[in-house]
């Protein structure tokens, strides 16, 4: 009977210890059981991914006035054009003048690029590098009819000023 317990008392303290193994070295998700890095994660200080087929890829950020904003993976080498195509192009109202690619958080590196200039001239003097965040704004214009309501006030006040000329 004793030795019994002795038994229970030692495979719990075994149970405890796997369990407590198991959650220190537990998997996050970045890596699965085969040590396979999962492509839809990035591990810290990561650059470039391959693919299965040998492909680089990187991860870019495309903010402002697209349809979808977001974080994308993204082949090395990518054209602007096509980044903003994969993000579902510009909204009605973007401002195509000032679109600002910030490559480098630390340094402060922003490249200014006139959409309309850059499709004319060589596509290749703009790289894309891994971590680069494009943002587009919207045209102040575009900003002036949509948020503060632009029309409706002018159209109010035209209102109120035709009802108060017609009093007597």
């Amino acid at each position: 009977m004793l030795s019994n317990y002795k038994y229970s008392i030692n495979l719990s303290k075994i149970l405890f210890f796997l369990f407590f193994i198991s959650v220190i070295f537990s998997q996050t998700g970045k890596v699965d059981y085969y040590g396979k890095v999962n492509s839809n994660h990035v591990i810290s200080g990561q650059e470039y991914i391959a693919s299965d087929d040998g492909t680089l890829l990187m991860y870019v950020n495309i903010w402002g006035h697209v349809k979808n904003p977001g974080t994308y993976l993204v082949y090395e080498g990518i054209d602007l054009l096509t980044l903003v195509s994969l993000a579902g192009g510009p909204k009605s109202g973007a401002n195509f003048k000032n679109i600002e690619i910030i490559h480098d958080k630390r340094t402060d590196s922003i490249t200014r690029i006139n959409l309309n200039q850059y499709i004319s001239s060589d596509k290749s003097l703009i790289v894309i590098k891994p971590h680069d965040t494009i943002y587009i704004k919207e045209s102040m214009s575009s900003y002036l009819f949509t948020k503060v309501n632009l029309l409706n006030t002018i159209l109010q006040i035209v209102n109120i000023s035709y009802t108060m000329s017609k009093l007597p």
